[in-house]
């Protein structure tokens, strides 16, 4: 059975527009997997968030547990082309993870 791990993972608020911009861009232009934690209902989570990254807005992004920000941000990795370099970095590690799972299983 594939292990089911995303790239990146998104903390987003309902009615967020940059929340919903970035998970576009993520979904539709990256074409990468996401896990979308929806804390709108959830204030500690959100200070939880605020205490370990410093990001005091939505959406705070994650690409393997590598933090790396907003949505201005995910923008602006994806303009200098590092964003393709840490998509399929850590599509590489997963794949790795997965493959030394199977390994064991044999």
């Amino acid at each position: 059975m594939l292990m089911q791990k995303a790239v990146f993972k998104m903390y987003i608020m309902d009615g967020c527009p940059y929340c919903d911009k970035a998970r576009d861009i993520i979904l539709n232009e990256e074409r990468a997997s996401l896990h979308v934690i929806n804390i709108t209902k959830d204030p500690h989570t959100r200070e939880i968030i605020k205490e370990d990254t410093g990001q005091s807005t939505l959406p705070a992004i994650f690409i393997g547990d590598e933090f790396v920000g907003g949505c201005d941000d995910l923008c602006a990795l994806r303009e200098t082309g590092k964003l393709k370099v840490m998509v399929l970095e850590e599509e590489n590690r997963i794949l790795k993870d997965e493959v030394l799972r199977l390994r064991r299983s044999l």
